[in-house]
């Protein structure tokens, strides 16, 4: 059973963002883009997400100072 409603893709690169996106909305996922690590933190405080899919580098913040905000 699968309970992952709502996805969150956070990548700087709109063609990746778009690609993942295109994928998971396929398998029946909501799913909200955030192109920055911020913007990720704003989606995150805002809006209930069932998994987070992010890239691990990118320009300002990357994936694994995300994770820690993520975690904190």
């Amino acid at each position: 059973m699968n309970h992952i409603k709502k996805v969150l893709v956070v990548d700087d690169s709109k063609l990746a963002r778009l690609t993942l996106a295109r994928l998971l909305k396929g398998r029946g996922l909501d799913v909200v883009e955030a192109e920055s690590v911020d913007d990720g933190m704003t989606v995150l405080n805002n809006e209930p997400i069932d998994a987070v899919f992010m890239d691990v580098m990118m320009p300002e913040k990357n994936g694994f100072e995300g994770l820690s905000l993520i975690k904190n």
